[in-house]
């Protein structure tokens, strides 16, 4: 138990109270002394299995109620009462459950102090004000517990979700990347969450002799990017059958977008037909940027055909380029040029690290790329996703 001086606030909390509770000190001590032995009584008479853990939390109350309970006119020490009552309560409840608290404390501690009531300084109304703090303290208590035991439960729902989401989308990927005659083929994603908005894809036509290959990323990341990179996907790969030509796949693609998904979701592309027997490839660039050719120490930028997927109706150009040994074709996301905006490694250092690494196998530059941004952003912070085209022979 606190010191008699401190039990109801000092001197000045006296002052404020009404005339009719204001007492000398000697029956204010005295008022004191007899309260907190009923407390101490209340308190040893407990009837709780775990008696022992409790005594300091029935204390904890006991000591607030007796130091805060007569000047509850005050509404300062009220909001001080609500305040310090909440710890204690939480305890409780979380021991009792909240029908246990409440009747622990409604029932048994205010049953027992009402014969002192007077003597505490305050009257029946006030009594039954202090009835309500407790009972809001051991509700807040109450929900605030069960909140965050929901809030458990749907964060731990979510992560199952999400890891199954991230499970789908890996599987959307490439699990290999075939072997094309002449080239070589390599292509990654890092998304910054569980799931992302990039996507990059790789499949083989022998009896076309032709090779398709993709790199997407979606405006945004996490599941809702997620959930349009798998539609891209099975659109874009569904509309090869039939189609013409790389720009007819991409202008099938576009228009299911502009009919079907919300205008302020976008995706830039780059979808190219490699054909091996030929050495040669066609290509189709929806906005996107970087898409560069490299050849003999020389980077140009394939500039885009079309604007964004999902925009508007139009029609799609494409750029044939015919290979020689040595050239490759390289596209990354923004995330990994301007993931932090000025703050990035920005185009021109990607172009000098693909530069530099020109010689080595798809393989290598991919590799060598990603290491490079992992290093400067320290972790993705926007999908990072690229794919590599190489002629070796």
């Amino acid at each position: 138990m606190p010191p008699p001086g401190n039990a109801i606030g000092g001197a000045a909390a006296a002052d404020r109270l009404p005339m009719a509770s204001r007492t000398t000190s000697t029956h204010r001590a005295r008022t004191f002394d007899r309260s907190a032995r009923l407390l101490e009584r209340w308190i040893d008479r407990l009837r709780l299995e775990d008696q022992s853990d409790l005594l300091p939390v029935a204390r904890a109350i006991g000591r607030e109620i007796l130091r805060l309970g007569p000047l509850l006119p005050d509404p300062e020490a009220a909001a001080r009462l609500d305040t310090e009552l909440y710890e204690p309560a939480t305890e409780l409840v979380r021991r009792l459950g909240l029908e246990g608290a409440l009747a622990l404390l409604r029932d048994d501690l205010l049953a027992r102090l009402a014969p002192v009531a007077i003597e505490l300084g305050f009257g029946p109304e006030s009594l039954a004000s202090l009835a309500a703090h407790l009972g809001d303290a051991c509700w807040r208590a109450y929900t605030t517990g069960l909140g965050s035991r929901l809030h458990q439960e749907e964060m731990e729902a979510l992560r199952k979700e999400l890891t199954m989401a991230k499970r789908i989308q890996e599987r959307l990927l490439p699990r290999t990347v075939p072997q094309i005659e002449h080239f070589e083929i390599a292509g990654r994603v890092l998304p910054a969450r569980e799931v992302g908005g990039d996507y990059w894809s790789c499949k083989w036509y022998p009896e076309d002799d032709i090779a398709t290959f993709k790199l997407a990323d979606v405006t945004g990341h996490g599941v809702a990017a997620a959930l349009l990179v798998a539609a891209v996907k099975f659109i874009s790969g569904g509309y090869y059958r039939g189609a013409k030509s790389a720009a007819q796949v991409m202008e099938r693609t576009n228009h299911v977008l502009v009919k079907e998904t919300p205008h302020e979701i976008l995706v830039t592309m780059v979808y190219g037909w490699l054909y091996p027997t030929s050495r040669a490839v066609t290509l189709v660039n929806a906005g996107h940027s970087p898409l560069w050719h490299v050849r003999a120490g020389r980077v140009t930028a394939i500039e885009a055909t079309g604007p964004a997927l999902g925009l508007m109706e139009t029609r799609y150009g494409e750029r044939r380029i015919e290979f020689v040994r040595g050239d490759l074709i390289f596209a990354c996301s923004d995330g990994i040029t301007q993931a932090r905006g000025a703050d990035s490694m920005g185009e021109e250092r990607v172009r000098d690290l693909v530069l530099a690494h020109a010689d080595r196998s798809a393989t290598e530059i991919r590799d060598a790329v990603l290491h490079a941004a992992l290093d400067f952003y320290g972790s993705p912070v926007d999908d990072m996703s690229l794919v590599v085209v190489r002629c070796v022979d």
